[in-house]
């Protein structure tokens, strides 16, 4: 009897540590809804953007930020983001996703908006952090995307200097639309379907 439990308790053990499928090897998990410890991350990323100019959120001071920092910890709570339509806050449906890779942090985060079912979801900002920039998690964070809001186009904007983010749009299935006068370009993917 002690042996058999002993069995049942162990079974649920994997490959030893030493096993070579498991040394240096870490498994991308897929994309899932972040956390509140994500938020962090994900500020930090919108924080260095601003500096550059590729934010859509301009961060004047810290009151703006914290506003940010609520309705991101809104969005993960609720499921809804709080978007200005009109001089109006209105609720539209939203996603804040991390593409995590073993326990860490995120390696990658990106936030989704849409007014209604009927709409494409917006990416409103996704980024890679600079660790891993330059090794493919731009356009595996994309896909990832397409494969969890699927059924429905998803459309993106951001400035044409974004050179890296428009390389891993292209390579996730995004087309360029247009660039308009400030020389901000609109991509779109269209919608994928579970195979």
């Amino acid at each position: 009897m002690l042996k058999q439990l002993k069995q049942l308790f162990t079974s649920g053990n994997t490959r030893p540590a030493s096993h070579p499928a498991r040394q240096g090897v870490k498994r991308a998990r897929p994309l899932e809804s972040a956390r509140d410890e994500d938020i962090d991350k994900f500020l930090e990323a919108v924080y260095q953007a601003d500096a550059k100019g590729h934010s859509p959120w301009v961060l004047r001071d810290n009151s703006v930020l914290e506003t940010l920092r609520r309705a991101l910890e809104f969005t993960v709570h609720r499921g809804l983001w709080l978007q200005q339509v009109e001089g109006q806050v209105v609720h539209w449906q939203g996603r804040l996703l991390a593409l995590h890779l073993g326990e860490g942090p995120p390696l990658g985060m990106v936030l989704a908006c849409r007014p209604d079912d009927e709409a494409a979801w917006q990416l409103r900002f996704f980024y890679i952090s600079q660790e891993w920039k330059g090794s493919g998690h731009g356009t595996r964070l994309l896909r990832a995307v397409r494969r969890s809001l699927n059924g429905v186009p998803l459309q993106t904007r951001l400035p044409v200097s974004c050179h890296s983010a428009i390389d891993s749009l292209e390579a996730a299935g995004f087309s360029r639309q247009y660039v308009d006068a400030f020389d901000v370009a609109s991509y779109e993917a269209p919608a994928m379907w579970d195979e």
